[in-house]
């Protein structure tokens, strides 16, 4: 009898388990969620799979295109994401969540090196284009322009361009928002609430700005944060629109309200459209020695002529504060607009907490963050589309490009079909190599990259394609294993053609095995390693091939896995 009791309660807690919004699901892509083996994220419904474990790792491989999907928010009060998504420097695009944006709740996650370009956030609780409740969580290279609006403006929610909600030791560092808001009340260019009011948290929100614009009908609204509690808000800019109407109040153009927390060399060149009551040029309203308040602030400054003639803060404030040094006003009657602008030397830009060197860099408008450049498309042929299908590469994790020191590119893909993508894919020198007994290159370098599949033991189809038209009539395809320094023909290779952008390439195809004789490491895990590679003819002319007497061989070799020496076959090994 004990033992059917037992078999009766380890079953209820198995089926407890398996309805449990935090189990571990199996992920539709590789990876297995830790830091070493992220899940290996490529399209939106990918990204909703992170609900499925919310303490796993994640990693995006490409940019996500979340047109036609109903994103629901990750994570909730009681299941917060305590995980980690890495970006990678790519870009979430067309994201259309109802409810808090990409994270409803985190508690201890990590968000990094990540865009979300465009789409909306519309709902009545916490919203953030990331988060709409963080705690304990971290936030660094992230940014957003989609529109984040609350369906009834009266409800009490808080509303942030990053975060909604910003407390318990949180961290936003080097991030940026610039699209647009509608909200009643609590309502931040970056983060709408930030801190513990009852009890002091050390929250921290550093080296970012906020270049939106705010529509606001109620209460309690700043550039950068709307309410601060507590924390530090440091090196931090506001250079975007808050149009105020009806019955607004306590507005400003960096904090809307600070009762405990410490704002140090910041500035706000805020456009504040409209009139109301205790609106400021830095903050609405500042809480010095009352009731146990007290906030602390040095070295910030603000645009007057843009705050509309409004002093830094509109109460609370000793007589001898303006112009103090603590909050000082620039550009009155519109004297020197360019004040904040393309420099260096004008304070608060020449404080040393500043860095021009590797965390901000000039333009001819206010600074802007250097790590925003490395969301760029990588350029590649044929406007960003190598492979001629009609979509940019960087949306297609299974396309992959790399371009040889003689600047000719080669281009991988495998079907999207099979859930596989494709990455790291280099070009090495073929000089470097052991040399091919008995063939001839035709190429100068060789291409390498790494296939990840969901499913082990995976036979997958792999296509080339050579940037340039190549004579293969007499051409084998040759593989080299860098583990053993051997090489082999590929069997079933085939060359062909393919125009791309009007102009006629190369290509060739053949099928590759996890675990094979042409998977490098040779064992079946879901890691094609460097499959592929390609050499050219030393003795051909630009065209890369050269007419030869038919005693010798011509010869297309593709290389596959391929580590060059130690560090880089380490660092592939230890792939995140």
């Amino acid at each position: 009898m004990r033992k059917v009791r037992l078999f009766a309660v380890t079953g209820l807690l198995l089926l407890l388990a398996l309805l449990s919004p935090g189990l571990v699901a199996a992920f539709s892509a590789y990876g297995v969620g830790t830091s070493g083996s992220p899940y290996r994220v490529a399209t939106c419904a990918q990204l909703q799979e992170m609900t499925n474990n919310l303490a796993g790792y994640y990693k995006l491989v490409s940019n996500i295109d979340c047109t036609g999907t109903v994103f629901t928010s990750v994570g909730a009060y009681t299941t917060p994401f305590t995980g980690n998504l890495d970006g990678d420097n790519h870009t979430i695009s067309n994201l259309s969540v109802s409810t808090s944006g990409l994270f409803a709740y985190t508690a201890g996650a990590t968000i990094r090196n990540l865009t979300i370009s465009s789409g909306t956030s519309t709902g009545n609780g916490n919203q953030g284009s990331f988060v709409g409740y963080a705690i304990n969580s971290t936030l660094s290279n992230v940014h957003s322009s989609m529109a984040i609006a609350v369906l009834d403006p009266s409800s009490a929610a808080y509303i942030g361009g990053l975060v909604g909600a910003a407390t318990g030791a949180t961290s936003i560092d080097s991030s940026s928002y610039s699209g647009t808001m509608a909200g009643g009340a609590y309502v931040g260019g970056l983060v709408g609430y930030m801190g513990n009011l009852s009890t002091p948290t050390s929250d921290v929100l550093s080296n970012s700005l906020f270049n939106g614009t705010i529509n606001l009908a109620g209460i309690y609204a700043g550039g950068a944060v709307g309410i601060l509690y507590s924390g530090t808000v440091s090196n931090v800019y506001s250079s975007g629109t808050i149009n105020v109407t009806g019955a607004t109040s306590y507005v400003g153009g960096l904090i809307g309200i600070s009762y405990r927390g410490a704002s140090n060399n910041n500035f706000s060149a805020t456009y504040i459209n409209g009139t109301g009551t205790s609106i400021g040029g830095i903050y609405g309203t500042f809480f010095v020695t009352t009731n146990g308040w007290n906030s602390t602030r040095s070295n910030d400054y603000y645009d007057r002529y843009r705050a509309n003639g409004n002093d830094a803060y509109s109460r609370n404030c000793a007589a001898d504060e303006e112009g103090s040094g603590n909050c000082t006003a620039v550009n009155t009657a519109n004297a020197t607009p360019s004040y904040f602008k393309n420099n260096t030397t004008n304070a608060p830009l020449n404080h040393a907490s500043w860095n021009f060197t590797t965390t901000w860099q000039t333009t001819a408008s206010y600074p802007t963050l250097r790590n925003i450049s490395n969301f760029t498309d990588q350029t590649v042929p044929n406007g960003g589309d190598a492979n001629g299908d009609g979509t940019n590469d960087s949306f297609q994790a299974w396309v992959a490009s790399t371009q040889s020191s003689s600047s000719i590119w080669s281009t991988v893909e495998v079907p999207s079909s099979s859930s596989c993508t494709t990455s790291n894919p280099v070009s090495v020198d073929i000089a470097s190599l052991k040399s091919d007994s008995g063939y001839t290159s035709q190429l100068s370098t060789m291409m390498s990259f790494d296939i990840y599949c969901p499913v082990a033991g995976r036979t997958v189809p792999v296509t080339i394609i050579y940037d340039k038209q190549y004579d293969t009539r007499n051409s084998v395809l040759r593989h080299y294993n860098s583990t053993t320094n051997t090489y082999t023909t590929v069997a079933g290779a085939v060359f062909g053609t393919r125009t791309v952008g009007g102009v006629v390439k190369t290509t060739v195809t053949y099928s590759i095995t996890d675990g094979g004789s042409l998977d490098t490491d040779g064992i079946s895990n879901g890691i094609i390693k460097d499959p592929v590679g390609l050499s050219l003819l030393p003795a051909s002319p630009n065209t890369g091939l050269h007419s030869q007497d038919s005693r010798i061989i011509y010869a297309l070799t593709l290389a596959g896995i391929f580590t060059i020496a130690g560090a880089l076959y380490g660092r592939r090994k230890n792939y995140k």
